[in-house]
């Protein structure tokens, strides 16, 4: 294995693949917990600490990609669900083990190898070369202190990744695995369930005041006032300054100028030419037969052949069919010295000399001349004056919006700035989480709600342009956070929530009692009679999923797969539908032929997933021979 290991090191560059950069920065706080100097450990290998200045840098950056992969519904409270956390400190316990494993094992990665991987990393380049510049501005962003912390980063993960490749990679399979692979894989099965939904119990269910109460009393966590903000803005936006704005007759006239060619069509011109294609780097003596049949050609129609049959005998071009024609086209359209004989020297049925360009040797016929056709300014001055007016005002809402920036920086609050450069400070009042979007105003932009749920008092304020020429600027001046509301302004959703759960038990104990039937071998006809419940049969299926998208299937596939043709899956499971009890009713056996097929895909995915096993095996016994412990009381601080 040792020799494998060295192998993956020396063509880590060929193999390496940086993924996106995932720049670092602060969410939800995270490195705002530190108490003055005091470093205290997350984690402990046989002694040697993870420190949590260590783990807040690769906290956030775990965060960071988190964020980056969910966008805004990413929040604070499902990276909690997720286990973020524990996930993080557990890769940097793993990371550190498998670096002292490749240390022992000798394994080194080369500098050109570092080199290499940084140099080949598209993040870092500009107009396809490799920036210095950028790559500073990007290491720094991504929380190291210098380009050097970085590229030791990088060759640590390329240790640790030529070392899991060679354990992933040292698996093997048999034919008789991946045959078996195959068979899972492509068998299908129609599915039988019989499912009692809840919703259908919901109506003879009667809840009363008493049970009200105590699921109240024991759920009140769910019944909280939503998050309420006091917020004032400074709202700039080039359409309210539309009526300030004057555009005289000869603002119009100088932009009807200027932008002619916007209010017309330019001249367009028809030719056809004949083309001898040469390469640029042909020889002496294929340049000189090149010439010698584009002037044949030219001399047969100074005798008095057609150009378009000429063309078709002669020229090499795709348009020979055509009689070499080009159709209209106008000026910069073709190459510029094909472009200069046909729009400066030659007049309607001429034919040029011969003309080259770095496709050949062309002859060129004008055949036709179009116009150019421009609109009159009577014609356009209106949309002109309507466009030269909102051009004005977005560069007044934009220099208003850099006064207020300017002031933000000098004053201590939004009021101030504001009314320094002369401009209005609007009131919300108190929104809600679910009033917003009634708001004129922040109702319909994203990123001004996101703003104003996310920040707190005596943030600093930021002017964000929402549209081309619309600024806003908002402060928030309190935060109502959510408490728990009383019983009476909930009671009808908590009657609601009381029958819900009380229909989902009896759904639940419907399902099992239906279950404990049919494996006393009760037939699905009798049971869908005896309990009233509907069934549900899929198509012929695979275990993917593939040959049926119907939702309620996605829950019970895998422990449908487990089951021999004319059985029970052993227990009850949700589904979309409600609660399903789930029989295998006809398993068809994957089709021989296809195997041949497939079988270099199956083999791949078998490898990949022996190999995965393999790894985590041999992670799990790496572990078993150090002594680990974390610090949860430190990592709850997070």
């Amino acid at each position: 294995m040792l020799e494998s290991m060295r192998k993956h090191t020396q063509g880590w560059i060929a193999k390496v693949i940086l993924g996106a950069i995932i720049l670092s920065f602060a969410l939800w706080g995270v490195g705002d917990y530190f108490t003055g100097n005091q470093v205290e450990t997350v984690a402990e290998i046989d002694g040697e600490a993870i420190y949590d200045v260590e783990f807040a840098e690769t906290y956030r950056r775990q965060l960071a990609t988190y964020a980056n992969m969910l966008g805004d519904q990413f929040n604070k409270e499902l990276a909690e669900q997720l286990g973020v956390k524990n996930e993080t400190i557990q890769t940097m316990v793993n990371r550190r083990l498998m670096l002292m494993e490749a240390g022992e094992l000798g394994l080194v990665v080369p500098d050109q190898a570092v080199l290499a991987t940084v140099q080949s990393n598209p993040a870092f380049r500009e107009a396809n070369q490799f920036s210095t510049g950028r790559y500073q501005g990007l290491v720094r962003q991504m929380g190291f202190a210098t380009p050097r912390d970085y590229e030791n980063y990088l060759r640590q993960s390329i240790m640790i990744n030529t070392l899991q490749t060679a354990i992933v990679e040292s698996a093997s399979v048999s034919d008789a695995e991946v045959k078996a692979r195959f068979n899972a894989s492509f068998e299908k099965r129609v599915i039988a369930a019989l499912i009692v939904n809840p919703a259908s119990l919901k109506p003879a269910i009667k809840v009363s005041d008493e049970q009200a109460r105590d699921w109240y009393e024991s759920h009140a966590s769910a019944y909280q006032s939503p998050l309420k903000v006091e917020l004032q803005v400074v709202d700039i936006n080039a359409e309210d300054l539309m009526d300030e704005v004057s555009i005289s007759d000869e603002d119009v006239a100088q932009a009807y100028a200027e932008r002619q060619a916007e209010f017309g069509t330019p001249e367009k011109r028809k030719a056809a030419h004949i083309l001898v294609r040469v390469s640029k780097d042909a020889s002496k003596d294929v340049l000189e037969m090149a010439q010698v049949k584009i002037k044949a050609a030219k001399e047969r129609i100074a005798a008095g052949e057609s150009f378009a049959d000429v063309a078709k005998d002669v020229s090499d071009d795709v348009t020979a069919t055509e009689g070499g024609d080009l159709g209209y086209f106008a000026r910069g359209s073709m190459v510029p010295a094909f472009d200069k004989v046909v729009f400066e020297q030659l007049k309607v049925g001429d034919v040029s000399d011969v003309v080259r360009t770095q496709f050949g040797f062309h002859l060129i016929q004008l055949n036709d001349v179009k116009a150019a056709d421009v609109q009159p300014l009577a014609e356009v001055s209106a949309k002109l004056k309507a466009e030269l007016r909102n051009e004005a005002a977005v560069n007044e809402a934009y220099r208003l919006s850099q006064d207020l920036d300017n002031a933000l920086g000098m004053e201590d609050s939004l009021q101030s700035a504001a009314e320094s450069v002369n401009l209005p400070v609007k009131k919300l009042g108190q929104l809600s989480t679910e009033n917003v979007l009634a708001n004129p105003l922040l109702g319909g932009y994203d990123e001004l709600k996101k703003k104003a749920f996310s920040s707190m008092p005596g943030d600093a304020v930021e002017i964000i342009e929402v549209n081309n020429g619309h600024f806003v600027a908002l402060e928030v001046l309190n935060r109502i956070n959510p408490q728990t509301m009383d019983y009476e302004e909930v009671v009808k959703q908590v009657y609601e929530d009381v029958a819900n759960d009380l229909a989902a038990k009896q759904a639940q104990d419907i399902a099992q009692d239906i279950l404990r039937a049919a494996q006393e071998g009760e037939s699905v006809q009798s049971l869908t009679q005896n309990f009233g419940q509907p069934v549900f049969t899929s198509k012929a299926v695979r275990s993917n999923g593939e040959g049926d998208d119907a939702l309620w299937l996605s829950n019970v596939l895998r422990a449908s797969f487990g089951v021999p043709e004319g059985n029970w899956v052993n227990h009850v499971m949700p589904t979309s539908e409600g609660i399903a009890v789930v029989y295998v009713q006809q398993v068809e056996h994957a089709d021989e032929k296809v195997f041949a097929e497939e079988a270099g895909a199956v083999r791949d995915e078998t490898l990949k997933a022996k190999g995965a096993v393999r790894f985590a095996r041999w992670m799990a016994s790496v572990r078993d021979r150090h002594d680990i412990s974390i610090n949860n009381r430190v990592l709850e601080r997070f």
